[in-house]
């Protein structure tokens, strides 16, 4: 796939927000490992559906911020224990300027994983290994300036691709009222990119439903 080039400008405010959710997810660690420790034994819940707001380093573009929706359903893999696994699938954008054109990705992420988890009173933190694919629609447009000398599909130009990738996060969950709460999660990704390898990252920052 094409990579993006020029001057990128993606808003600061989101980046750093995104920053923020994935160090938070990171940095609460500890804490609920030793909340663990002191608090009533807790059973990590058989079934959890999680809805999220989705910022993350686009997977074929070199900078910027995608942004967009997730949704990740858990199940325990044995009653009571602490490992379990599920699916999780995710749709972001972004968008690209240089002086010579425009280009947009919108990357939708489906993935399988397993969690490491476990349970801290009304909290419950995870570890989440998931791999997968990251399917890239790409769409170019030339620059105002360009248009004189450009027609048809040299103008705009839009292409597929599938990423092979590889997810490493964070996750907590904060029980709230019943069986509701909210999620926050963050860490490295890797996407296979025309043969290499690129490290990239995502956070998430939502709502869950936990029976």
């Amino acid at each position: 796939m094409e990579q993006g080039n020029g001057h990128g400008r993606s808003p600061h405010c989101p980046r750093r927000l995104a920053f923020l959710v994935t160090a938070l997810s990171v940095l609460a660690i500890p804490g609920l490992a030793r909340a663990q420790l002191v608090s009533a034994a807790a059973t990590p819940p058989a079934n959890t559906l999680d809805g999220q707001l989705v910022l993350a380093l686009p997977a074929a573009l070199p900078t910027g911020l995608s942004a967009g929706v997730g949704m990740a359903y858990t199940r325990l893999a044995s009653r009571g224990g602490t490992l379990a696994f599920g699916a999780r699938a995710s749709w972001s954008t972004a968008t690209e300027y240089s002086p010579t054109e425009t280009v947009r990705n919108d990357d939708l992420r489906l993935r399988l994983f397993g969690v490491v988890q476990r349970a801290a009173g009304r909290g419950l933190f995870a570890l989440r290994l998931s791999a997968g694919g990251t399917l890239v629609y790409e769409d170019r447009t030339r620059a105002p300036g360009n248009r004189a000398v450009l027609a048809g599909s040299a103008l705009d130009t839009a292409a597929w691709s599938l990423l092979p990738a590889a997810d490493v996060e964070a996750i907590i969950v904060l029980r709230v009222w019943e069986s509701w709460g909210m999620s926050v999660s963050g860490g490295p990704t890797v996407h296979i990119v025309n043969g290499a390898a690129r490290a990239g990252w995502s956070s998430g920052l939502g709502v869950t439903w936990q029976h």
